[in-house]
């Protein structure tokens, strides 16, 4: 246990790091885009590739895949029942129509850009490629679903089978793909060059919080927490999810290591992809802006504290 608290302190100094140097200057938000772009497209689908290529070919890698596929859908599900009873029947968050948009945000998790490097740093290759599966989930959710949420509020809700069909072609899940297709005909990429693609993969999580903390650094906390019930939603997501999540798939005939996957998942902030894809839908995106910062500063407890009873409970 001591070990993963090490290195979750470890990951979140990077942050810090980033924090730093975006405030003086170094990493102005400019480099942004250049960053997250560099992240999206070259190392999260080298470290996908090489995670997922490094394994050997298990019946039960199969049934694992098949078992986060499901729990990840009643996650999502549960998730946005809970954000709908909390956002609107006990809180009454107005206008009306930004229900949709506090709904979406508190339901979708960012369970790649964070889940994937921290999944691997702390919990390895396994468990990183069901974090993968997770992800492919939550990306039909966001542009399935996760639409339909939006309209909440208002007349309409839709959903748009051009957004689905496009959120599916990406980088992120072509690698997938391609490494499971090697995995499962038993190809292997030459050791030169795999070692190449693990090296560039390995470079995701210090770049990724380093992205984090730029991001934090620009954030005008003085503004946001003046929206209370934003706030006050934000702490009740990162709290109950996690909790929620353990108990819907503890006494469910799931693998260790895919009940770790799905609780772990429920611990992360809210998903960066959700801004602009509000902001597509023509809502209230601010809203969306503002709690990816709050949640992500708030996951500077929660990814710890799930990751440390996760390695308790389960004896890791």
């Amino acid at each position: 246990m001591q070990l993963i608290v090490g290195k979750i302190i470890s990951i979140f100094l990077i942050a810090g790091i980033g924090f730093i140097a975006n405030k003086v200057g170094i990493l102005p938000i400019s480099a942004n885009n250049y960053i997250a772009n560099f992240l999206l497209r070259v190392t999260m689908p080298c470290m996908i590739l090489a995670s997922i290529t490094s394994n050997d070919l298990k019946a039960d890698m199969l049934i694992t895949a098949g078992q986060t596929i499901i729990g990840a859908a009643a996650f999502f599900a549960v998730a946005t029942f809970i954000g709908y009873f909390l956002c609107n029947k006990m809180l009454k968050v107005s206008p009306l129509k930004n229900v949709g948009v506090y709904t979406f945000s508190f339901a979708a998790v960012n369970n790649g850009f964070i889940g994937f490097p921290i999944t691997a740093a702390l919990f390895g290759s396994n468990i990183l490629y069901l974090m993968v599966v997770h992800n492919n989930g939550l990306t039909l959710y966001l542009y399935s679903f996760g639409l339909i949420v939006l309209g909440l509020g208002t007349s309409e809700g839709r959903l748009s089978s051009k957004g689905f069909l496009r959120s599916l072609y990406n980088i992120n899940t072509i690698a997938a793909l391609i490494g499971i297709a090697m995995l499962v005909a038993g190809i292997n990429l030459p050791a030169f060059i795999f070692e190449s693609i693990d090296m560039i993969g390995d470079s995701t999580t210090p770049l990724s919080m380093i992205l984090v903390g730029m991001q934090l650094g620009q954030c005008e906390f003085g503004e946001v927490i003046k929206n209370k019930k934003l706030v006050f939603i934000s702490i009740i997501k990162m709290a109950i999810l996690p909790v929620s999540a353990f108990l819907m798939v503890n006494w469910l005939p799931f693998a260790a290591e895919v009940k770790i996957c799905l609780v772990f998942a429920a611990s992360f902030p809210t998903a960066v992809a959700v801004v602009p894809i509000v902001n597509e839908q023509n809502r209230d995106c601010a809203v969306a802006a503002e709690m990816v910062a709050i949640t992500t500063l708030l996951s500077l407890i929660s990814i710890p504290a799930t990751a440390a009873f996760l390695t308790q409970f389960f004896g890791l």
